[in-house]
């Protein structure tokens, strides 16, 4: 634990160093917000169902580029059968890593949240315990998705591939688009089973119909699930022929 504590310390401090890399990163959402604020509306309600389709959008793509590229990268170049011969375990590193993209995934959708909140008039009408503890299970679950594209992937060529292959489908048949009543019957049924779905509407209903983590604990199980699932994948695959 001490280990991964300080790989997160060591990570934060090398992101901080890259300022056009906190720059996009935390404002370049805040451009999008306006942006699409000013081209479908920008009534307060409207920010309370568009926030959380922003969030889903950066906390995938940075699942997937920011932790399953990198780890994909780890993997290709050796670094972690490398790191097996320190007393720094891999499966340490790893975690570090995983936390360091938690850490500033959540304080993104919190900036995210902040500028509707105290700008434009939107009022949380949930409560913000069950808010952050959604927002945090949503974060550690999509992010456990780049574990698994780490896992399956013996470069970071077809790292990316897998990425692009999985984001286009998964991020459409969300709803972040488009409501998903727009779509055929079909792809209906899929987007209901979609977990970003899940933590879109999960966060609108708790920041616009006043909801409890209790009234979405089904799609809390969903993104549960998924994360143990994906945790469970990503520490076999990506492990494997390191010593743990």
């Amino acid at each position: 634990m001490k280990t991964a504590l300080s790989v997160l310390v060591i990570e934060t401090k090398l992101f901080l160093r890259e300022r056009a890399a906190v720059f996009f990163t935390f404002l370049f959402p805040l451009f999008l917000l306006f942006l699409f604020g000013s081209i479908w509306g920008s009534s307060p309600d409207f920010f309370g169902m568009l926030t959380p389709m922003l969030l889903a959008i950066v906390t995938f793509s940075g699942a997937l580029y920011s932790v399953g590229l990198v780890l994909a990268y780890y993997r290709e170049g050796g670094i972690l059968k490398r790191i097996s011969l320190t007393p720094l375990k891999p499966r340490n590193y790893m975690y570090g890593i995983i936390a360091h993209r938690f850490l500033v995934v959540f304080l993104q959708s919190l900036f995210l949240l902040a500028i509707p909140v105290l700008v434009l008039g939107l009022t949380i009408r949930g409560d913000l315990l069950s808010l952050l503890l959604f927002l945090s299970l949503g974060i550690l679950s999509l992010l456990s998705i780049g574990g698994v594209v780490a896992g399956l992937s013996r470069s970071i060529t077809l790292a990316n591939a897998i990425a692009k292959v999985v984001f286009v489908p998964l991020m459409f048949l969300s709803g972040a688009f488009m409501p998903i009543s727009m779509y055929p019957e079909f792809l209906q049924k899929f987007a209901k089973i979609n977990p970003i779905h899940h933590y879109i509407k999960g966060l609108q209903n708790i920041i616009l119909e006043g909801h409890g983590l209790a009234d979405e604990s089904e799609r809390a199980f969903i993104l549960l699930a998924l994360l143990l699932v994906c945790f469970v994948i990503s520490k076999k695959t990506i492990l494997q022929n390191t010593d743990q």
